[in-house]
């Protein structure tokens, strides 16, 4: 596992702004999955502040290791009685299974095919524009 450090990635604005997520710990959970968790605080409200959690599994019985990145943006909230609370949460879930024998070069593929794959117009239109394949 790589020790923990700041991610700084930017917003979806008009003009992008760069959000510092910062890390708030790593640790084993009792069913052997290691799990950290980044935050950016910028906001005034903790329950509205942005996340990322990664989920990493040992490789199963069939020797295949498990990665798994939830990103929450809890960026709406409303009053409710007073206090604050998460009217609903954008999220995104992006997982990789990699089996034990897959080559270097198997690994810098699916990295790259991943990376492209979100950088694509087809993926944010799917998104922004609610623009599902048909």
């Amino acid at each position: 596992m790589s020790a923990q450090a700041n991610i700084v990635i930017n917003d979806g604005a008009g003009t992008p702004v760069a959000h510092t997520f910062n890390p708030k710990g790593a640790k084993q959970q009792a069913d052997g999955k290691d799990v950290a968790i980044w935050r950016d605080q910028s906001g005034s409200l903790a329950i509205g502040y942005p996340s990322i959690t990664e989920q990493h599994s040992a490789p199963n019985s069939n020797q295949v290791e498990k990665f798994r990145w939830v990103i929450d943006v809890p960026s709406v909230v409303e009053p409710v009685d007073g206090a604050p609370s998460v009217a609903y949460r954008p999220q995104a879930f992006i997982e990789v299974m990699v089996p034990l024998s897959a080559t270097s070069a198997e690994l810098a593929n699916i990295v790259a095919f991943t990376k492209n794959f979100v950088a694509l117009t087809y993926f944010s239109d799917a998104i922004t524009k609610r623009e599902a394949a048909w």
